[in-house]
């Protein structure tokens, strides 16, 4: 079976039975809870949230070691993307971290063990412009109703009325005194 570790900036790990091989594929999902204590001493737990998918990989290189240890070197430090493909089949991982360990008995290779964190990628809403209508186009094809306060008027009114009604607001108030009966505050 070939194993295929690929990433987005750094390119593609084949491993086959020639070159190397993926000896462990390990899948990790756990969550965490959140407790509060209590009064009595004992806590309350109020609330779970998942972590980050986890999946970890141990492989063995035996021939062109420079070549994959320089590639898989370079997805870690490129913080690529990557995907996987082997029993397990992962997208949009992170290499987290990555152990690398010379043996004696593999004189032209490597073991290493990688593992990758899920990316959660999430990205804004985007419209394109001209897509779709402007809000005040949105707006004027909809019948508005007016809902507020109505004001009736009356025909019959008179000219004289209505300057009244408008020099009883223009005019002082009377309800007030109009001026200070000291000429400056002095704090007294």
């Amino acid at each position: 079976m070939a194993y295929r570790l690929s990433g987005k900036k750094s390119g593609a790990i084949s491993f086959l039975p020639a070159t190397g091989t993926i000896t462990q594929e390990t899948m990790t999902k756990s969550s965490k809870m959140t407790s509060n204590a209590i009064e009595g001493g004992s806590s309350i737990e109020d609330h779970v949230y998942l972590n980050p998918e986890q999946f970890q990989i141990v492989g063995v290189v035996v021939k062109n070691h420079s070549a994959f240890r320089a590639r898989l070197e370079a997805m870690w430090k490129n913080r690529d993307l990557v995907t996987y493909v082997g029993k397990f089949r992962v997208e949009n991982y992170v290499i987290i971290s990555l152990q690398m360990k010379n043996d004696s008995g593999n004189r032209d290779g490597f073991s290493f063990t990688a593992t990758l964190q899920k990316a959660n990628i999430v990205s804004g809403a985007y419209v394109e412009i001209g897509q779709e209508p402007l809000m005040s186009k949105q707006d004027s094809a909809k019948t508005v109703s007016s809902a507020g306060l109505k004001t009736t008027v009356s025909k019959q009114i008179s000219q004289s009325a209505y300057a009244a009604y408008v020099s009883s607001y223009n005019g002082k108030s009377s309800s007030g005194p109009t001026q200070r009966k000291t000429a400056s505050y002095n704090g007294v």
